[in-house]
């Protein structure tokens, strides 16, 4: 291979990395890869730590500013995984891979989470290569930019060795799977346009915000 492929080849998988979170099931470990299949369309039921219920009139789908992540969900596993540890421990922390969240970014969704106004982190996948979009919320107790001491216990194991490469952690208390209107009311905040619109693009994290109940 001559250089200039060569260094096409590292710059193609480079770019691949950094695009790469934490719960993307890329990186479990083999072992982990071999637990039984759970049925793909099958959805998980709701997860909830406490009373931790929505500000009235918000629901899953809260008017603040939010973010939605792109991930895969190999088998299931990976928000299999990160449920096992909100349900035995009360909150689970799902870690992202890559470029962090800006500082701007995790202060207003921490100024927001501190203000009571209920905030989530989405979490897309496809089911299949070629099924249907389907959406986690994930309601948000805080957002940190480094790994958090003493909370190793959150975090599933099958990553947790990758503790140090990650730089931005977001600390979740629920975990409920969207309808499909619900997904279709999730909108880009600087397009305006629907995320069910733009998911298939290169883009992996947006901010997004949610558009009323229609009446």
């Amino acid at each position: 291979m001559g250089n200039r492929s060569a260094e096409r080849v590292l710059l193609f998988l480079k770019a691949r990395q950094s695009s790469v979170c934490a719960v993307d099931c890329d990186i479990l470990p083999s072992k982990q890869r071999k637990t039984p299949r759970a049925s793909k369309a099958r959805a998980l039921p709701a997860v909830k730590a406490g009373r931790n219920t929505p500000e009235k009139g918000e629901g899953l789908l809260g008017p603040a500013v939010h973010v939605l992540m792109r991930t895969r969900n190999e088998d299931g596993l990976t928000f299999a995984a990160h449920a096992e540890v909100l349900g035995r421990r009360g909150s689970v922390l799902f870690g992202k891979m890559g470029k962090p969240l800006g500082t701007p970014l995790v202060a207003m969704l921490n100024s927001q989470i501190a203000r009571g106004a209920t905030t989530f982190l989405y979490l897309t996948t496809r089911i299949r290569w070629n099924g249907p979009y389907v959406t986690e919320a994930c309601k948000l107790r805080h957002v940190y930019q480094s790994f958090p001491p003493g909370m190793r216990e959150l975090v599933p194991s099958y990553y947790l060795n990758e503790a140090d490469r990650i730089g931005t952690w977001f600390e979740v208390v629920e975990m409920t799977r969207l309808t499909k209107e619900e997904m279709n009311r999730i909108f880009v905040i600087s397009s305006g346009r629907e995320i069910m619109s733009v998911i298939k693009s290169s883009a992996t994290l947006f901010k997004v915000s949610v558009r009323p109940t229609p009446k």
